[in-house]
């Protein structure tokens, strides 16, 4: 389980965070995050009149709320069973909405500028994952396209040269 201050060292880390009033949900990260699931990317909005962090790790993607006074929200959708992230926006705000196959989640009032980047990281994520994602079974062409699609991250900032030498250690060890 990650502390509090490696979780805001991810945060910070994101070039397109934008956390409006969801402090306390970032606070909560820790005890969600499982040890060695990095943030890949973090952002926040409006769902059901509350607002709500949406955080994309290597594994899942985490629709988290505190309340104002207590309490805790959250809603996973593990990467794998995404089945489409849509997004639209006018000139300052926009929506997200995730389709996992038999319900669907929408967080509105987000920044224009944090919503392209948290949706390519999460298909990029995906497209990884589905292909396999450095789990068995990957050999010459497929390693080939997965070191590109690494290298494409680190280049875009999704990733970090340390993650991402993690990642290709991985893939060519197997």
């Amino acid at each position: 389980m990650p502390t509090l201050e490696q979780v805001k060292q991810q945060v910070a880390n994101y070039p397109h965070t934008y956390i409006f009033w969801t402090w306390k949900e970032v606070r909560a990260l820790p005890s969600i995050l499982e040890e060695g699931e990095p943030i890949k990317a973090v952002t926040s909005g409006m769902m059901s009149n509350a607002t709500w962090l949406l955080v994309c790790t290597d594994r899942r993607l985490i629709f988290l709320n505190c309340g104002m006074f207590f309490g805790l929200r959250q809603v996973q959708m593990p990467l794998d069973r995404i089945q489409s992230i849509d997004y639209s926006f006018v000139i300052c705000f926009g929506s997200i909405t995730v389709w996992d196959g038999a319900s669907s989640f929408s967080i509105g009032m987000i920044a224009r500028a944090s919503i392209m980047p948290f949706v390519k990281t999460v298909q990029e994520l995906i497209s990884v994952m589905r292909k396999g994602g450095g789990k068995g079974g990957a050999t010459g062409n497929d390693i080939a396209s997965q070191l590109e699609r690494l290298a494409g991250l680190k280049e875009k900032g999704h990733i970090t040269q340390q993650e991402f030498d993690e990642q290709k250690k991985k893939l060519l060890s197997q």
